[in-house]
C-alpha cells in the first residue's frame, strides 16, 4: 500500500503541475494577445512630443518616400481620426482621411500652439516625434471635437436671448444638449437632452476624471461668456455616456479577449473535471462492484456488454486509469481466487462428507445387523446352544461392538482435536521404548501374523516430551493403515532415527500397493476413505487425519512418499529440526 500512496502523491503532484502550467500558458496567451492588440491600437490621447506610443508603426520609409500602413489607416478610419506625417519643417509628407479645414503646411509655432490649445483649432490633436533612418518625423493624429463643433454651429443660431429652431434641430440630430448657467451657477436655460437633475453648476461638474474624459473624447465643451457672465455647457450623447459602465468603455478586442479567456477557462475546468471523474471514478466504481460481486458469491471477471474486460486492454494489460490501483486490483484478484478455491473445497468437503456418512452408516449398520440377528436368534429360537456356539456368538458380538465403539471414539477425538479440546499431558519419555511396545502389540496379534513387521530403534536414546496414550495412537494408526491397505506377506518396517540434537524421525515403510495421486493428495483429509478397489475402505476415514492432528500437537510434521506398485513411506518428524 506504500506504493499506492507514493503513486497517488506523485500523480496528484504531476496533475497539479499540469493544471498550473495550463493556466499559466493560457494566461500568457491572453496577455500576449491583449498586448499585441494594444500595440496595434493607436492610443493618442496622452502622447507627448517625444515618441512614447506605437504610432511609429503607422508609416515606413522606402527610398525616401513615406508609406502609410494600410492596417493602421483602417483602424484610424473606424475611430473617425485623421493622420498626417510631417517633416522637421512642418511640411505634410503623407496623410489619410484629412478634412478640408486642416492645413497641409504648418508654421512651426502654429503647430505647437494648436497642440497646446493656446490657439483655436477645430480638432483635438496628438503629436508624436518619431526617428527613422536618422531623420525626424512628426505624426499628427486628429479627431473632431463633436461638442466644440456643435457649439460653433449653435452660437450662430443664438439671437442673444434664445436658440433658433435650426439650433434645436442641430441638438436633436446630434443627440446633444445645451445648458446655460448664470454667474451664481443657476441654470437659466436648457435645450436638447441635458441633465434634468442638475439645476446648479458647480466646479465638481467641470473638473475631475469623468469631466476630463468627456472633454478628451470631444463629448463636452464648456464656454464662458465674459460679457454676460454666463457659462455654456454643450454635451453630445451625454445621456448615453452617463449610462455606460466600465465594461462598455473597454475596447472591443479587450471584451472579446476576456470573453474568450473565460470560456476557455470554463471549458478547461469542465474537461479536467470529466477527466478526473473518469480516471479516479471508474477504478473506485469497479472496486466497489467487484467487492459486491464477491459478496454475492459471483467469482467471474467483470465484463462490459460486449463481453470485454473492464480493466484490461486488447493486449491483456491493465488500462492506464486502473494502473494507479494495481495493488488493490491484485489483492482483489487474489481474494477472488482464494474464495473460489475455498468454495470448491467446501463443495468437495461436503461431497466427501456425504460419501463418508454413507460409508460410516453402512459400516455401523453391518455390525448392528449381526448383533440384532444374534439377539433375535437367542431370544426366539427353541434351540439348545452348545458352549462352543455360545463362545462364537459372544466373540462376534464383542468384535462388532468394539468396532462400533472405536468408530464413535474416532468421531469424538477428531472433533476434540479440531476445537483444541483434547488436553495432552506431555512428559519426557524414551521414544524407542514407546514405539517398540506398540510394534510388539501388532507382532503378537494373531490377525497380523501374515505380515512381516520389523522394528529398528535408533542407536542413541531419545528423550522427548510426549503423551504416551496419544503418541502411541499415532504409531498404531500408521501401522494399522499399512496393514489394512496392503495384502498379506507385505513387508512393513518401522525405523527410528535421531535427526539432530533435539529431534528425531519415525519412518513407517511398506512395500505394498502404494497410493494413486488422488489418495495421496487427500490422505490426511477428514472423511476420506480412499478410492482403490483393491483396498478395504471400511473404517471411519478419520485415522490418518487424527494421526496428523496428534503429530502437530506433539510439535511434529508428516511427509508422505508413495507410488502405485512400489509401496508407501510415511516419515514423522519431531523436535526442532
Amino acid at each position: 500500500m506504500n506504493r499506492i500512496n507514493s503513486r497517488l502523491t506523485l500523480t496528484f503532484i504531476m496533475q497539479i503541475f499540469f493544471v498550473m502550467v495550463a493556466l499559466i500558458v493560457g494566461t500568457l496567451v491572453f496577455l500576449v494577445y491583449v498586448g499585441l492588440r494594444m500595440e496595434d491600437e493607436p492610443e493618442t490621447r496622452h502622447l507627448s512630443s517625444d515618441s512614447n506610443s506605437s504610432l511609429w508603426q503607422t508609416f515606413s520609409i522606402e527610398e525616401g518616400d513615406v508609406l502609410l500602413d494600410s492596417k493602421w489607416l483602417s483602424i484610424l478610419e473606424k475611430q473617425g481620426k485623421w493622420l498626417q506625417v510631417l517633416d522637421s519643417h512642418g511640411r505634410v509628407l503623407a496623410s489619410s482621411q484629412l478634412p478640408s479645414d486642416v492645413p497641409s503646411q504648418y508654421e512651426i509655432g502654429a503647430l505647437l500652439a494648436y497642440w497646446e490649445k493656446s490657439m483655436p483649432f477645430p480638432y483635438e490633436i496628438a503629436l508624436s516625434r518619431e526617428e527613422k533612418d536618422g531623420q525626424s518625423y512628426f505624426v499628427v493624429v486628429g479627431q473632431k471635437s463633436e461638442a466644440r463643433h456643435l457649439f460653433e454651429r449653435l452660437i450662430k443660431e443664438w439671437n442673444g436671448l434664445d436658440l433658433s429652431q435650426q439650433g434645436a434641430n442641430l441638438l436633436e440630430e446630434s443627440h446633444g444638449s445645451l445648458q446655460i448657467f448664470d454667474v451664481n451657477g443657476q441654470r437659466v436655460q436648457q435645450y436638447g437632452y441635458g441633465k434634468a437633475v442638475n439645476t446648479e453648476l458647480v466646479l465638481d461638474d467641470l473638473l475631475g476624471s469623468k469631466a476630463d474624459e468627456l472633454r478628451e473624447n470631444g463629448k463636452e465643451y464648456v464656454y464662458y461668456d465674459p460679457t454676460k457672465r454666463q457659462t455654456w455647457v454643450v454635451e453630445v450623447d451625454s445621456a448615453s455616456e452617463d449610462k455606460q459602465g466600465v465594461g462598455d468603455k473597454l475596447p472591443q478586442y479587450m471584451t472579446k479577449a476576456i470573453s474568450l479567456y473565460s470560456i476557455a477557462l470554463l471549458l478547461f475546468i469542465v474537461l479536467a473535471s470529466l477527466w478526473y471523474g473518469k480516471r479516479f471514478g471508474r477504478p473506485f466504481l469497479y472496486i466497489i462492484n467487484f467487492i459486491q460481486q464477491l459478496a454475492e458469491g459471483n467469482y467471474r471477471d467483470m465484463q462490459d456488454t460486449k463481453g470485454r474486460s473492464y480493466i484490461l486492454d486488447r493486449r491483456g494489460k491493465l488500462k492506464r486509469s486502473y494502473r494507479l490501483f494495481q495493488e488493490v486490483n491484485d489483492s482483489l484478484q487474489g481474494l477472488k481466487q482464494e474464495l473460489q478455491e475455498n468454495e470448491q473445497l467446501r463443495k468437495h468437503i461436503e461431497q466427501t462428507r456425504e460419501e463418508w456418512i454413507v460409508g460410516v452408516s453402512h459400516d455401523l449398520k453391518t455390525p448392528l445387523s449381526s448383533i440384532k440377528g444374534y439377539a433375535h436368534l437367542l431370544e426366539s429360537a427353541p434351540y439348545q446352544w452348545s458352549q462352543e456356539e455360545f463362545q462364537m456368538i459372544g466373540k462376534t458380538l464383542r468384535e462388532k461392538s468394539t468396532f462400533m465403539s472405536e468408530l464413535i471414539d474416532d468421531l469424538s477425538i477428531t472433533y476434540r482435536l479440531k476445537n483444541n479440546a483434547l488436553p495432552l499431558e506431555r512428559k519426557p519419555q524414551e521414544v524407542n521404548e514407546t514405539i517398540r511396545r506398540s510394534v510388539i502389540h501388532f507382532m503378537n496379534d494373531p490377525q497380523f501374523t501374515t505380515y512381516e513387521i520389523s522394528f529398528h530403534a535408533s542407536e542413541k536414546t531419545i528423550m522427548y516430551p510426549i503423551d504416551t496414550k496419544w503418541f502411541t495412537r499415532i504409531i498404531d494408526n500408521m501401522i494399522s493403515n499399512a496393514i489394512k491397505h496392503n495384502p498379506p506377506h507385505t513387508q512393513i518396517d518401522i525405523i527410528v532415527k535421531t535427526e539432530s540434537e533435539h529431534g528425531f524421525s519415525v519412518t513407517i515403510r511398506d512395500h505394498g500397493y502404494g497410493m494413486d495421486q488422488a489418495t495421496l493428495d487427500n490422505l490426511f483429509e477428514r472423511y476420506y476413505r480412499g478410492t482403490n478397489s483393491e483396498e478395504n475402505t471400511s473404517g471411519s476415514g478419520l485415522g490418518m487425519s487424527i494421526a496428523k492432528q496428534l503429530t502437530v500437537a506433539h510439535e511434529g510434521e508428516i511427509s508422505v512418499i508413495s507410488k502405485q506398485g512400489y509401496g508407501t513411506e510415511i516419515i514423522l518428524y519431531f523436535g526442532h529440526l
